[in-house]
Parts: C-alpha cells; structure tokens; sequence
C-alpha cells in the first residue's frame, strides 16, 4: 500500500453536511477497499492564489470563486483506490481542485542502498562488532 495525501478544494459556499458527506464516502471507499484512513485534516477557509472557475454556476450564479475551503485526507491504498478516489472527488459539484501527493516520512530518507554512506547504520554496526567482540571475549574466559 502507498501513502497518499490528497489535498481538497472546494467552493467556500459548501454546506458542512455536504463536505461531512463527502469525506464519509471518501473515507467508506478507501476502507471497503481495504485500505486504512490516517487522517482527515480541515484547513479552513481561506484566499485562492487566483480565481478558480468552477464547472457549474451554484445557486447564486456564481461560477468564479476568490475564496475555498481546504481540506486534507491522509490514506493508505493501493493505486486503483487513489484512481476510484480521484473520481469521485471529479464528480462532486462543490469540489474546484483536489491533488494527491505521495505523502513522505523520515523513513524515505534513510539510505540504505549504501550502508557505508549513511552514519546511523554504522553506528549500529559497530554497536554489533563490539557486542561479538565482548561476546567473544566471555567465552575465551570461560573456556581458559
């Protein structure tokens, strides 16, 4: 399974039952997939950098948007589920953008593709060696 963030979009018009609804089908989808959801993260509502157009007018008329509530769902699935997720999110009418992100932890930054560049595991193999070399030691005595 791979990490996944998907950072949401919407109008800032949306009602709070229709994103509630929004993230349940999300969050029933990627579980009834068999993947796991880490998180759902709401980031407010806040300025877009520019003017996003939505792909139907709402209510009011309004189809151009200064301003959108964000939110963030962090999941675990494998690539079908992210592909499922992303269209379903295109289906929504309340969502403007959304983006997935192969989310990253320290763990991908460790090298171990080469043991003698990366510090941490060397220290651990010396921590190793020494603890053969004492272990070594204990059994000369013993054995003398």
């Amino acid at each position: 399974m791979v990490f996944y963030e998907c950072v949401v979009t919407t109008r800032n018009t949306a009602s709070f039952a229709h994103l509630t609804k929004l993230v349940k089908t999300l969050s029933n989808k990627i579980v009834t997939s068999g993947g796991i959801v880490r998180s759902v993260q709401n980031h407010g509502t806040r300025d877009l950098p520019h003017r996003f157009k939505a792909k139907y007018a709402d209510r009011e008329g309004n189809r151009y948007y200064k301003n959108g509530r964000f939110f963030s769902i962090y999941y675990d699935s494998n690539p079908m589920v992210q592909k499922e997720v992303d269209g379903l999110l295109r289906m929504d009418e309340e969502v403007l953008r959304n983006t997935h992100l192969k989310a990253r932890n320290k763990l991908w930054y460790v090298n171990i593709a080469r043991e003698d560049k990366n510090p941490y595991i060397q220290r651990v193999l010396e921590m190793e060696k020494m603890d053969a070399t004492a272990a070594a030691v204990k059994n000369n005595e013993k054995s003398a």
